[in-house]
């Protein structure tokens, strides 16, 4: 039987991601990601052929994730998300150029300063564009922190594959809970895939300025057609729907408390169950077309952000699928998060 250790999530995740491959990582310190930083600060050192910087600021550390990543590293960056409003501008490049790279945000409650304490809010701006022109991040919303570490790991080869941003949207919440993990191992560093074109200055590599070029036009329709594909990856956690009468919707830390929920009114005789996309982007929008209008009675969302982002995706799945079932969602934010019982109470109204 495989060994697990107990590891808080921002380290977890800091240290799967060296075991992926991950030769470079420049960041800055911000609550709730510190830690990532940090643990980087200390553990890259001790590690052959492994670099870290702590840039003068976000816009400096993603320009040196672009540089490193476009000469052939594996390459990380972290924040939260005034940080990340920084880095925009360089994400947007890095999406420009087919340059690939793992961004880490660990979100923080509200807009502008906003405060320390954990929430979703980042979602919209993460899942919609992450930064100005329109492009995509494939984004994962991992909910513990065995999800998290295997998330990143994988989240490389995605970034290689598809020579895009691949984002790991976590809350502080997440970030400092404390579990039991099993960690993959390090890889092979020397038979790493997909990145010969970096290594051989292959013509297909990265094309910084492609958007000069007579193709930006089919450039553009060939990314979005590539955004289509991935649809095929969206990755769901469906608890307990084989016969659920009430879904429940809900991602990440707040999907945890949900499922402490659901099971005690299942444990009442109530079919409760719950659609999780552990994937933000792709969407898993199959599991919402697969729902039974004739069975499922009532779909109750909830989510750690004022105003409700997440519910308008799940709203998009049920009318692109033509489903007509009552919605109600229930929300915090601005660092306030369910608690179990909370969630609990608000099912009982929903059934009752």
């Amino acid at each position: 039987m495989a060994k697990k250790e107990v590891w808080q999530g921002n380290e977890a995740l800091s240290e799967s991601a060296l075991r992926a491959g991950c030769r470079f990582f420049a960041g800055y310190p911000i609550t709730p990601q510190t830690e990532i930083t940090e643990y980087l600060a200390k553990r890259m050192p001790q590690l052959e052929g492994r670099v870290f910087l702590q840039g003068e600021s976000e816009l400096a550390s993603i320009n040196m994730v672009y540089g490193a990543s476009a000469i052939g590293a594996r390459a990380m960056t972290a924040t939260s998300g005034q940080g990340l409003a920084l880095m925009a501008e360089g994400l947007s490049q890095l999406s420009d150029a087919g340059v690939p790279a793992v961004v880490v945000d660990v979100m923080r409650a509200g807009p502008g300063n906003g405060g320390t304490e954990s929430s979703q809010g980042d979602y919209s701006f993460v899942s919609g564009s992450l930064g100005h022109g329109g492009f995509k991040a494939f984004i994962f919303g991992p909910s513990t922190v065995q999800e998290t570490a295997d998330m990143v790991y994988d989240a490389f080869d995605i970034a290689d594959k598809y020579r895009v941003v691949v984002a790991i949207l976590i809350d502080g919440m997440l970030g400092h809970l404390i579990e039991a993990v099993e960690l993959k191992p390090f890889r092979d560093m020397d038979s790493l895939p997909f990145r010969q074109w970096a290594e051989k200055n292959d013509p297909t590599g990265p094309k910084v300025h492609w958007c000069m070029g007579p193709n930006w036009e089919q450039h553009a329709r060939d990314v979005a057609a590539m955004y289509e594909s991935w649809s095929e990856l969206a990755q769901v956690d469906e608890f307990m729907m084989d016969d659920a009468e009430y879904v429940v919707t809900a991602w990440g830390t707040c999907a945890r408390c949900c499922k402490t929920a659901i099971r005690a009114l299942r444990a009442e005789g109530y079919k409760v169950g719950m659609i999780r996309p552990k994937t933000i982007f792709p969407f898993p929008k199959q599991s919402f077309a697969a729902l039974d209008e004739g069975k499922v009675k009532q779909i109750i969302n909830f989510e750690n952000a004022i105003p409700e982002q997440f519910l308008v995706d799940v709203k998009a799945a049920l009318a692109e699928a033509r489903k007509d079932i009552p919605i109600v969602s229930y929300t915090h934010g601005m660092g306030t998060c369910f608690t179990a019982d909370e969630i609990e109470a608000k099912l009982r109204e929903v059934v009752k």
